[in-house]
């Protein structure tokens, strides 16, 4: 694997033309991968929905989508035909801190491939009637959402959890937001945030690195805005005692539960003793502890499972389950004492030795593709994480001993500092809620869904 920065100056050299010196260059990486005759390639921008102005979540969302629509040469029926007449695939997708345009192509078409991409990403045209039929397919994607509890116990959580803070913001948008943004406001977050600095392009697969040359050089050359994006803070405000909150939606029979805490980043010099550890408490499926209390034994849920939710900044590890209305008090109960438990006695040898050989056998399928290995190379670059973070995982993993992993949740694991939510109907959980954990009923916090 080859990873360069590409210098403006590197690329007149390359075209044996005089352009104008960019002030910035983007970022680029490529690995040689023979196997088929595919070549994979992920457009990233540092920056994501957290860059979102207040008042106008899901901005980026909408843009990152409308690239798609259309050029300033081509309509969104030609962009889709050429795709289909290249043998190729292309997507976008909107993540709290980046934006990625993910495609694949066949081998032979990587040329004319990145000279579409260019066009895309340089010349997009932004059309009313295109903004207006996205606007609307989005507002019904994000109502989608409402009606899916599962997907709707996250964004609102998280909501609820990071008031006030970037991660509060969902990738998707608000419906409110969405409903009030004009071109106008597609056209400023596409040049705050498309800057070639910011700029990670990741490709894999059967071709030549040369084969990318001229399109990063017209990249660098045409996209100069020279913006800044704000960093994440450290969300400070976490709860000071248990927190319970009901995002109220009617006629519900079962309830989506998630109980969790502030979360490490990348770096935490616990995060390979927190990911194992985590394995057995609650990623390790039918075997984890949360899958044989709460529905092995107790057959409370059909489901269970914890894990960490990760980012520049600390984000979340939560726990999740989805009883019915009736199992929902004592599921709680029953996932809180655990947490504790696992903070107190930590986890056995015989779970140590169960998650830690099947982590470690495990971890070479996350990157036995190429395309797997450039989703690595993206995590890798957009939060600052040594080349070959993920390939190391199980070294890592192999080095660590019980002692590491209880030690680490014993320093971890905050019970008073924990939020549950969960999507249910309030007047069927509040009361019988707060009676199985001991609290005032009117401390348990009530939520419409679709605030």
């Amino acid at each position: 694997m080859n990873t360069r920065r590409i210098s403006a100056a590197k690329s007149i050299i390359l075209l044996l033309t005089l352009v104008a010196l960019p002030a910035f260059s983007s970022e680029f990486s490529f690995e040689a991968d023979h196997s088929l005759p595919l070549v994979y390639v992920n457009i990233a921008l540092k920056g994501g929905a957290t860059q979102d102005p207040d008042g106008k979540n899901g901005v980026t969302d909408l843009m990152s989508r409308l690239l798609l629509r259309g050029t300033k040469f081509k309509t969104k029926q030609q962009v889709d035909q050429t795709l289909d007449q290249l043998g190729a695939e292309l997507d976008t997708e909107t993540r709290a801190e980046y934006i990625v345009l993910r495609g694949s192509v066949l081998s032979e078409n990587i040329v004319p491939f990145l000279a579409l991409l260019e066009e895309i990403i340089t010349t997009p045209s932004f059309r009313s009637t295109e903004f207006e039929k996205l606007k609307k397919e989005h507002i019904s994607e994000v109502l989608d959402q409402l009606n899916n509890d599962q997907k709707l116990i996250r964004t609102k959580f998280d909501q609820v959890f990071f008031q006030g803070h970037p991660y509060s913001k969902a990738n998707m948008g608000k419906i409110k937001d969405i409903q009030a943004l004009t071109l106008t406001d597609i056209q400023n977050q596409y040049k705050h945030l498309m800057d070639q600095s910011r700029m990670l392009i990741l490709a894999a697969g059967d071709t030549q690195e040369s084969a990318f040359d001229s399109f990063i050089q017209h990249i660098n050359a045409k996209q100069n805005f020279k913006t800044n994006i704000e960093s994440i803070p450290t969300f400070k405000n976490v709860p000071q005692k248990l927190r319970v909150v009901i995002f109220d939606k009617p006629d519900r029979t079962q309830t989506q539960v998630v109980i969790a805490q502030s979360g490490i980043s990348f770096k935490d010099p616990s995060y390979d003793a927190l990911q194992l550890g985590n394995f057995a408490f609650g990623g390790g499926s039918f075997l984890s502890k949360l899958m044989i209390e709460l529905r092995v034994k107790r057959g409370w849920t059909y489901g269970a499972g914890s894990g960490f939710k990760m980012g520049s900044q600390p984000h979340t590890w939560r726990a999740s389950f989805f009883p019915k209305n009736s199992d929902t008090p004592p599921a709680i109960k029953q996932a809180l004492k655990m947490i504790t438990d696992l903070r107190d006695h930590g986890i056995t040898q015989e779970e140590f030795d169960a998650a830690k050989r099947s982590m470690v056998n495990s971890a070479g399928f996350s990157y036995n593709t190429p395309s797997k290995r450039i989703e690595n190379m993206l995590v890798e670059k957009v939060f600052g994480l040594p080349a070959g973070f993920h390939k190391d995982t199980a070294r890592r993993i192999q080095a660590l001993t019980l002692s590491d992993v209880n030690n680490a949740f014993k320093a971890f694991i905050q019970p008073d500092h924990l939020m549950v939510g969960l999507v249910g109907t309030a007047s069927i959980s509040r009361a019988a809620i707060a009676k199985e954990l001991g609290i005032p009923e009117k401390s348990v916090e009530v939520v419409d869904y679709a605030f």
